[in-house]
């Protein structure tokens, strides 16, 4: 092997070696390069994260819901009716309006004042534009003849209850209503409107350990038809001798219904709400003209007595007059 020879062997050789260097360097680089854009990838990452705690934190918190406050309201129940609608106001406001569509004319008008111990509010109400009630305290359960002031069922109704002002005290030997005096500054005043409801579908007050004994009445009975002890609200039947002109009377101590009927033919439909002795009475003078019944003195009739949830005592008596 002669100088050129070695020295084209030594430049061969050289340059592999530069070769494989370099592709080592180049794989080193690449690794090197790739553990920066991880890193960087990384510190990015952190970096938000950071951001998005540093925001929430100076973020407004959400309040805590607090209890809520009930709103004020009359008894749904009362008197036999649900509460189709009512309306509150608070001095110094002077006036509420209820608006209604009512299902039958069997209505129930409530009003409620609460200005301290002892003392009433005056006020006048207005349905339709008719006036109902004028100059009378609140705290009433009143119902009147609603078809005549424009209450058609099915139709849109309006209520308005007005505060005139506070009741004064009458003066002894002066004649007049007691005077009207200047309103208060606090006070609150509701309006509401209840509609009847089927016994069946009103819920009873709790009943008490021990019932009211039913009155005695106030003459001998010519015909009497009383409640099962075993069964107060089984239906009873008798056939009687007709006691000519006489006074029915009905009562019974718990809440329920009592339907009397004379030869099929209603003369007494009654309910009540509580559990103290409640009580109705008829007479002969419109049972022709209001129930069409014709009976004569001793005639056989048959007597009818249909109770309803009824729990506790009841009885039907006929009076003679």
């Amino acid at each position: 092997m002669n100088l050129t020879d070695l020295s084209e062997v030594l430049r061969d050789r050289a340059a592999l070696a530069d070769s494989s260097h370099e592709a080592r360097m180049a794989g080193v680089r690449a690794r090197v390069a790739a553990t920066k854009r991880r890193r960087a990838v990384a510190g990015a990452a952190f970096v938000v994260l950071a951001l998005v705690g540093i925001v929430y934190a100076l973020l407004p918190r959400p309040a805590e819901p607090e209890p809520a406050v009930p709103p004020r309201s009359l008894p749904e129940y009362q008197y036999g009716t649900r509460l189709l609608t009512q309306s509150w106001g608070d001095l110094p406001s002077t006036s509420v309006t209820v608006r209604f569509v009512p299902r039958s004319l069997d209505l129930m008008m409530f009003t409620k004042c609460d200005i301290g111990p002892n003392e009433q509010l005056l006020m006048s109400t207005t349905v339709n534009g008719h006036s109902f009630e004028d100059r009378n305290t609140c705290g009433s359960a009143t119902s009147t003849d609603w078809g005549a002031l424009g209450v058609v069922p099915g139709q849109p109704s309006v209520v308005t209850l007005t505060i005139d002002g506070k009741q004064g005290s009458g003066t002894p030997g002066t004649p007049g209503p007691p005077p009207v005096l200047p309103l208060p500054e606090n006070g609150s005043f509701a309006l509401g409107i209840g509609e009847a409801v089927s016994v069946s579908e009103y819920p009873f007050p709790p009943r008490p350990q021990t019932l009211e004994t039913l009155r005695p009445g106030f003459a001998e009975p010519a015909i009497e038809v009383r409640s099962d002890a075993a069964d107060p609200a089984a239906r009873k039947e008798i056939t009687a001798e007709w006691p000519g002109n006489n006074l029915i009377q009905a009562q019974m101590n718990t809440p329920g219904r009592l339907r009397v009927l004379i030869n099929d033919v209603e003369v007494i439909d009654y309910s009540t709400w509580s559990y103290s002795v409640g009580s109705t009475q008829t007479g002969p003078d419109g049972w022709t003209t209001r129930h069409g019944l014709q009976v004569s003195e001793g005639q056989q009739v048959k007597i009818t007595v249909i109770p309803e949830r009824t729990t506790g005592e009841w009885e039907v008596t006929f009076i003679p007059r």
